[in-house]
């Protein structure tokens, strides 16, 4: 009865043989060198191998037989003697001594370097020696592999280190891509919502802490919606990133600038008061109002209303029952929520004098184009009485 087994995909095997375990007539089973996914379709390991300076020994012939078994198998193999580069690329994994008095003074050199700093380290080991993988364990080795492993498991390691160093890059760049959306309105480019309450609270704790001056600007692109109605979603969202352009200009690079709501911008200035937050307020004014609103070579009605109001010391941060806290980061219970109530005081404090503003704000005329409609003798009329 003949059996044929399958794991996940069909492979050819590899030019060399491999004898089938419980096999009494020691067959093998042939393997051809290409497999149905070609070696040019895949990218291709980068491997470091990191020898000893005039290494003769039999761990330097052992290091440079595994480097031949992956230069065989297409792998990118490169010999030095200190992390390195391959040809500009940083080298995927890194074969290292693991039997060396100094391997943890190695390892901890590939860690450190910039150009092996992420690399999957498998080191190398002589023999099944329970303490050397303790303390290849304890040096923070990646994988060991044992010196006389056959070329197929050699291979398989160095392909599967490739693939987890990729997937590690690839969780990191994920991972740091969340971060910036959660940071940066995608939009207009600057804060967040969410991140700007962040950092706010943070000035707002500074601000009480050390009675430092702190002020807050609001700003809202004036009847939005019927710009948008009229003007489309895509002129709309060019005035957003314009406004926070020309904002963006005309502030500090210590100044908190976030899209507080859909057309509203929040402005935080630390070490400001409300003469200076008047005074930045009347150039921003200045500035959206000389600023021309095009969109497809038509000009865009477009005015922003502005209010700005001062952080009110009401509740003195250094107060017996606060005093306790290290710095404003340390914040927890009674501290935070009296910063939070702060901030909370001072956004409203804008958001109302931007509603001041707002009142003496015209209602823009938008020309839309017309066509007069005909009748079934073509006369046009416009919809008037005759």
């Amino acid at each position: 009865m003949k059996r044929q087994a399958f794991c996940g995909t069909k492979y050819k095997l590899a030019p060399w043989a491999i004898a089938v375990s419980g096999n009494p007539a020691g067959r093998f089973l042939s393997m051809s060198s290409t497999d149905e996914f070609p070696l040019s379709a895949r990218s291709i390991p980068r491997v470091l191998v990191l020898e000893s300076a005039g290494d003769a020994s039999e761990a330097g012939k052992r290091l440079r037989r595994l480097g031949g078994y992956a230069t065989e198998a297409g792998h990118q193999v490169a010999f030095a003697l200190e992390p390195a580069l391959i040809e500009e690329l940083a080298p995927e994994v890194v074969l290292l001594d693991g039997n060396t008095a100094d391997v943890a003074g190695t390892i901890d050199e590939v860690r450190a370097h910039s150009a092996t700093r992420d690399a999957w380290i498998i080191a190398v080991y002589g023999g099944k020696k329970e303490d050397v993988l303790t303390a290849l364990r304890a040096e923070t080795a990646d994988e060991f592999l044992v010196a006389d492993a056959p070329r197929f498991e050699v291979v398989a390691r160095l392909d599967s280190g490739a693939l987890l160093f990729r997937a590690r890059a690839q969780i990191a760049h994920l991972r740091e891509d969340l971060n910036r959306q959660t940071r940066v309105d995608d939009l207009t480019g600057v804060m967040s919502r969410r991140f700007f309450f962040q950092q706010a609270h943070r000035e707002c704790s500074r601000a009480r802490r050390y009675g430092h001056q702190l002020s807050c600007l609001m700003l809202e692109v004036n009847h939005f919606k019927l710009l948008c109605a009229n003007a489309g979603d895509t002129a709309g969202e060019q005035v957003l990133r314009s406004t926070a352009n020309i904002i963006g200009q005309w502030t500090r690079d210590s100044d908190l600038v976030a899209r507080f709501a859909d057309a509203k911008f929040a402005v935080l200035l630390p070490e400001t008061g409300l003469d200076g937050a008047t005074s930045v307020r009347e150039k921003l004014q200045t500035a959206l109002h000389e600023h021309v609103w095009t969109h497809e070579d038509r000009e865009l009605p477009v005015s922003v209303s502005v209010g700005e109001a001062e952080f009110q010391m009401s509740s003195p941060f250094v107060s017996e029952a606060l005093s306790e806290f290290g710095s404003e980061s340390d914040e927890a219970g009674e501290a935070a929520l009296s910063t939070r109530e702060a901030l909370a005081g001072l956004l409203e404090d804008a958001d109302a004098a931007l509603y001041i503003a707002r009142k003496s704000a015209r209602v823009p005329e938008m020309f839309i184009a017309y066509t007069p409609a005909s009748n079934e003798h073509g006369a046009q009329f416009d919809g008037a009485t005759p």
